[in-house]
């Protein structure tokens, strides 16, 4: 009998660790010319390009380049929606392209969004693309990775305490108490309870909970009027909140976290020591209630209102005040913090202030949740009910917040069928901004930006769409559907999402579980999955490339082939003159992983073959040094 049941046990076993897996995705690799002359003819102009690890559903976008100095207070479009100052501008936008893996090809006919033909000179041009066939696969059970109208408590972290891309991006996140009885979950009862933040590794089991690193933080007291009943018993709750939290870039064991208190509207931020499945422990000497306590009289909605989180860009603490369903005050506060724990600026942001906007519901203030950054002081913000979306400039407002030159570099309201509010005919009255009935405008989620400076802005109440991307001047590409999105009805709400784009073997777009037509509330479907993504840029130009010295042209260093490769591939290379030649193999994280070439080596084309085999799925970048010469390509390995 003993044996018995310790065959049976085996069995058991056996089949929980085959079912058992990391989490490993396909990711999207775009490849294109560094550089195509074209002379502005008006013929048409092919553009080559590969997509490798899925297909991918492509958009084509050309901007100016180095114009930005005199594109100056620029505003145009239907109702004066788009308004751009000193930044490079789309001039055209290309329809999707369907492609499947391998070489393929794009044509531009050489007209701008006009369809006049576009200036002889120099454009940046990029492909946007993601893949709208495969279904979303489970990056982790236990990360809730969008958060619908409330802010955004999880953040992507894909750069280590270094600075280098982290071979395996990170997600922290914290949840609101009150969403836990929405889980439908059964362990409910201690499962992310109020007061937690979690923190999830991507590429481990997605379904192992003992991956997870959580740590408390129990400074304040619980009251019943704040408990919520769930099965199995009584959630505690308190009036008293905690916000998103934020990595120090030095110290990935300490994070800051806002903190607020919706019945006496003050706020404050907090530093904290992470203790993996511990009780954090607040730094006391750091600001906080003692130092400073914010006002925040325009908390509009009680215990569950739109709390403020913190956005960090390595440099500073960004927090926002949002005042959502504002009927008297405007209020739509940034604020920034040092991680010396000095005050930056506390600005209060006019242009989200709509006193004359004519919606039904007497709303005055727009009011911004979301924000987004790939460094420059350059970040996106967003709103959930608001038309309104811009990029801002905070490089002035950090030597002194009362400058606002140059601040606002794009605008996007009304007037594009964009993320725009009341913009069906049989609305009245029509487009106005401020919009919270769920029947007539959609709402916006969450916002991400991708290393080109794309906007990929999550969306709720359009239907089957989940997303919308825009490009680095807030014109639209379009909305955007998954290629597992099945619900059509305008009361779906996806919960929003994040993205990685790293260079890491994770890069792509990262979003709440599919909603279905019984889900009863988006909360249920709080998980975190990947969808591949990816974009790439060039230039376009009517100009013979630049020559410095007669050597130089002759340099090159060409795309691996075949790319993605499993286990060689090879790599070819030209040198101008006899010389001493390095190629070398880095991973994400920077680290060497091998040597390929360190020889004197005569002038012409070499080729060499480098075997991976040893090493595990993921993205490497390759290095050529020949003289004072050197350049770096992407590849990818995929077994």
């Amino acid at each position: 009998m003993k044996k018995l049941f310790f065959v049976f046990v085996s069995l058991i076993l056996t089949v929980t660790w085959s079912f058992a897996a990391d989490f490993s995705p396909t990711i999207m690799t775009l490849t294109v010319p560094e550089t195509i002359e074209y002379q502005f003819d008006g013929t048409d102009l092919t553009i080559p390009f590969t997509v490798s690890g899925t297909p991918a559903a492509v958009w084509l976008v050309i901007n100016t380049k180095g114009m930005a100095e005199n594109i100056v207070d620029i505003q145009n479009g239907y109702l004066g929606w788009h308004y751009v100052n000193k930044i490079d501008t789309t001039v055209f936008v290309s329809s999707r392209y369907g492609r499947d893996p391998g070489e393929t090809t794009i044509i531009w006919d050489g007209n701008d969004q006009d369809g006049n033909i576009a200036a002889a000179g120099t454009y940046d041009y990029y492909l946007w693309a993601y893949d709208d066939v495969t279904e979303r696969q489970r990056a982790s059970d236990f990360i809730m990775i969008g958060f619908d109208w409330s802010a955004q408590y999880t953040h992507v972290i894909e750069d280590g305490e270094d600075g280098l891309p982290l071979t395996k991006p990170l997600l922290l996140s914290s949840i609101p108490h009150f969403m836990n009885h929405r889980q439908n979950r059964d362990d409910a009862m201690d499962f992310m309870l109020h007061g937690e933040v979690l923190k999830w590794e991507l590429g481990a089991d997605p379904h192992d909970r003992a991956l997870l690193q959580t740590t408390r933080m129990l400074i304040y007291p619980t009251a019943a009027e704040y408990a919520v009943e769930v099965e199995g018993g009584v959630l505690p709750g308190s009036e008293w909140s905690y916000g998103g939290p934020a990595f120090d870039p030095n110290d990935y064991s300490i994070y800051y976290q806002t903190s607020s208190n919706a019945v006496q509207k003050v706020s404050t931020i907090l530093k904290w020591t992470f203790v993996p499945d511990g009780v954090a422990v607040l730094d006391e000497d750091w600001l906080g209630w003692d130092e400073v306590t914010w006002e925040e009289t325009g908390m509009a909605i009680a215990m569950w209102s739109q709390h403020q989180t913190c956005f960090s860009d390595r440099n500073y603490i960004y927090i926002n005040s949002a005042g959502l369903h504002q009927k008297e005050l405007e209020w739509n506060y940034l604020r920034c913090v040092s991680f010396d724990g000095e005050v930056i600026f506390d600005k209060l942001l006019h242009e989200w202030y709509y006193p004359d906007d004519p919606n039904p519901h007497d709303y005055i203030n727009g009011s911004f949740h979301y924000l987004a950054t790939r460094g420059n002081n350059r970040w996106v913000l967003v709103s959930h009910t608001c038309c309104l979306h811009e990029m801002i400039d905070t490089t002035r407002l950090l030597d002194d917040p009362e400058d606002d030159t140059d601040r606002i570099l794009w605008q996007n309201q009304n007037g594009d069928y964009f993320m725009d509010s009341a913009y069906d005919p049989d609305v009245e009255p029509a487009w106005y901004c401020n919009a919270d009935d769920k029947t007539t405008s959609m709402r916006r989620a969450a916002v991400a930006m991708d290393s080109n400076s794309f906007n990929v802005i999550s969306t709720d109440y359009l239907g089957i769409v989940s997303f919308g991307v825009s490009t680095q001047d807030g014109s639209s590409i379009g909305y955007m559907s998954y290629g597992d999105d099945t619900v059509a009805d305008d009361s779906r709400r996806n919960g929003g999402g994040q993205l990685v784009d790293s260079g890491s073997q994770f890069d792509g777009l990262y979003m709440n579980s599919v909603r279905t037509p019984d889900t009863e509330h988006f909360f249920a479907n709080g998980q975190t999955n990947f969808v591949a993504f990816d974009s790439a840029h060039g230039i376009i130009t009517s100009e013979p490339t630049a020559v410095e010295e007669e050597g130089q042209a002759a340099f090159s260093v060409a795309q691996n082939s075949p790319n993605p490769f499993n286990p060689t591939t090879s790599i070819s290379f030209t040198i101008p003159d006899a010389d001493h030649v390095t190629v070398e193999v880095f991973n994400v994280a920077g680290q060497k992983v091998d040597t390929l070439v360190n020889d004197f080596m005569d002038a012409g084309k070499h080729s060499i073959v480098w075997n991976a085999s040893g090493l595990s799925n993921g993205v490497y970048f390759y290095t050529v040094k020949s003289g004072d010469f050197s350049k770096t390509m992407k590849m990818t390995l995929l077994k």
